[in-house]
């Protein structure tokens, strides 16, 4: 998990955010669990979505790749008798979350949490809620306009 963002940045002036595209989560029911947990953490540090003048943009990318590792299992002596082969899918989950300035399209904040999925549906949930806590645990941060310390 990493998060690097602008210190000369004012993020004092930034309260409002719209959603763009970017590489969204092609299960849509993960799509929406991404965007409730980000929307809720924005909402927890005073930040509300419109989608009439915002002051940043929010777009994040997700990646799960599915390589698929075969489990063979066989008996019998030698070459000879009967085998089975099973086909299983291991998630590696990554999500990035970049947020730019609306008016400048200049990026400000970039947030990278790894291993966010597992194969299992209902601890993804709670795994890539937690990412996304420890993302914005420090947003915003502490800077106004020059370099500071966080």
């Amino acid at each position: 998990m990493s998060v690097d963002y602008d210190k000369e940045a004012d993020f004092s002036k930034l309260k409002t955010y719209a959603w763009q595209s970017g590489q969204p989560a092609v299960n849509r029911l993960i799509h929406k669990r991404i965007v409730n947990a980000i929307d809720g953490q924005l909402a927890s540090k005073g930040w509300t979505k419109t989608e009439s003048a915002p002051n940043a943009i929010v777009i994040y990318y997700a990646a799960v790749d599915e390589p698929r590792q075969l489990n063979a299992w066989g008996n019998g002596p030698r070459w000879g008798g009967s085998g089975t082969v099973k086909e299983e899918t291991i998630l590696i989950g990554q999500l990035v979350v970049d947020i730019y300035d609306a008016s400048t399209e200049q990026l400000l904040w970039r947030g990278d949490a790894r291993d966010t999925a597992t194969d299992n549906p209902g601890k993804n949930e709670k795994k890539m809620n937690e990412a996304v806590a420890k993302l914005f645990k420090q947003f915003p941060p502490m800077c106004s306009g020059r370099a500071s310390k966080t």
